[in-house]
């Protein structure tokens, strides 16, 4: 283990770090000061940069009494946390934008409405607060809404986990992209888009 103590390994490790993983700390800093603006590169560039070029100095150089600690291991280890960080944040966020996209895809492609006393069916991003839906047996129910007409029992199992069927009668509300199971019903759509229980 001795020869991680050697200076010499130590800026050689230290400037590789430098060069590679910490090499877009750099580049950040730069391209943000050309454009006036300062943020957490510039902080990581400045520090791992000080802690670096003062090692290297003591190493190659007779700086004198009080010089003489290197900071090659400060460096590199503030790096190493950071890109690690990034690493997590990076692999947590596509794992949520994924988990998102799978419930986006639960949702109905398209609607049944009522328009001048007449059904029809419209993309569900055409469904505005308001309409008029009407669900039969096994479809999905593209946005949500309270019972106007009719009775059912909807699958709830993809937002609550509950295998058994719900109740729904006049007055109660129902979620978009749950499975109605049973009669047909109405219901005015009140949150659509965005706004619905699932996009939340």
């Amino acid at each position: 283990m001795g020869f991680l103590g050697n200076d010499y390994f130590q800026f050689i490790f230290a400037t590789l770090v430098m060069l590679l993983p910490g090499r877009q700390f750099f580049t950040g800093a730069y391209k943000g000061l050309k454009h006036g603006a300062t943020d957490m590169n510039l902080l990581i560039a400045a520090g791992t940069g000080s802690a670096y070029l003062i090692s290297t100095a003591s190493v190659f150089l007779d700086l004198g009494a009080g010089f003489e600690h290197k900071y090659f291991g400060t460096a590199v280890m503030l790096i190493a946390f950071i890109v690690l960080g990034r690493y997590m944040e990076a692999n947590s966020r596509g794992k949520t934008s994924e988990a998102i996209k799978k419930l986006m895809g639960l949702q109905a492609r398209t609607a049944r409405i009522v328009v001048d006393k007449t059904e029809r069916e419209v993309p569900i991003e055409d469904v505005k607060p308001g309409d008029i839906v009407v669900v039969r047996p096994g479809e999905k129910l593209p946005v949500d809404g309270t019972v106007i007409e009719g009775r059912s029992a909807l699958d709830e199992s993809m937002l609550t986990g509950e295998s058994i069927p719900v109740e729904k009668n006049v007055g109660d509300e129902v979620i978009g992209a749950t499975i109605n199971k049973t009669g047909s019903f109405k219901y005015r759509a009140t949150r659509v888009g965005a706004d619905t229980a699932l996009a939340q």
